[in-house]
């Protein structure tokens, strides 16, 4: 086993709920192996590769649609995205609905909340001239959860992603972040792209990254964390290739698709392109 997994604690019986949450509290990050069968992910992957991979962006009649670079000149990513997996692919739909996994996002937070996915997202990281996002929290507001499926089997050279653990709890981080540093482009951008409020810079971060780990795992792996804690992709090498999927959870039950927000009308005017 590898020092990364030793970290995380890798789950190998996929429904032990008191492990998880222990493992997800302890290091706001937890591995579980061999969480969906390589069918379900091929399924999953093929559909989405018919529509990540066209020449322009599009919103499809079916309530999906596809991105490219959606953070234009922020240094946060620069990958092919198609939200709302769920509308076009069934096995997608039974992972966006997954009862296990909501009840785990209640628990972790321990509140009556019940939480679903508001938002579906498949990500496809390959080489690119522009580096991936770096170290960088989701938002100061609230911790939100995610549920980050591989889709072919990720070694370091495919763009993994990355933790650093037990970064969730640390609130002095957050506020220093937010209040006293301010925003950042990152390590590896110039000051051609646009700095963000949530990146982090390994100066800032310090002695903290001794607890970061990258997350290699096979197809069919499921990561399951929180996104107060600081996390990033890894820039593929030039012959990576990393096929995800991910579940956005946060409160309410059966909440409405949407981007990031909650509110799917002006989600779709704010993204609005050319329609099939």
């Amino acid at each position: 086993m590898s020092k990364n997994h030793q970290l995380i604690n890798t789950i190998t019986q996929p429904k032990d709920t008191k492990k998880i949450l222990g493992c997800l509290r302890d290091n706001g990050i937890c591995l579980i192996e061999n969480y969906y069968d390589q069918e379900k992910c091929d399924s999953i992957r093929r559909s989405c590769i018919e529509r990540a991979e066209v020449d322009e962006d599009l919103n499809y009649p079916d309530g999906s649609y596809r991105r490219f670079d959606v953070y234009k000149n922020t240094g946060a990513a620069a990958n092919k995205r198609v939200f709302h997996v769920d509308c076009f692919n069934y096995e997608a739909a039974i992972l966006k609905n997954d009862e296990f996994l909501k009840n785990i996002a209640k628990a972790y937070y321990n509140n009556n909340n019940e939480y679903s996915v508001h938002v579906q997202v498949y990500e496809r990281h390959q080489f690119y001239h522009i580096p991936v996002r770096g170290f960088h929290i989701d938002t100061f507001e609230t911790s939100t959860f995610k549920a980050m499926m591989y889709l072919n089997d990720v070694n370091s050279n495919d763009g993994p992603n990355s933790y650093i653990i037990g970064t969730h709890k640390d609130t002095e981080l957050r506020r220093k972040k937010e209040f006293d540093w301010g925003p950042s482009v990152g390590d590896d951008f110039d000051n051609t792209f646009k700095p963000h409020p949530t990146n982090f810079t390994r100066n800032e971060l310090g002695p903290l990254i001794n607890n970061w780990v990258k997350i290699t795992a096979n197809k069919g792996a499921l990561i399951l964390f929180d996104t107060w804690g600081v996390h990033c992709g890894i820039s593929p090498a030039e012959d990576g290739d990393r096929h995800s999927i991910t579940n956005y959870y946060r409160p309410g039950k059966n909440l409405p698709r949407s981007d990031f927000g909650f509110n799917p009308d002006k989600d779709y005017k704010k993204y609005f392109v050319k329609s099939t």
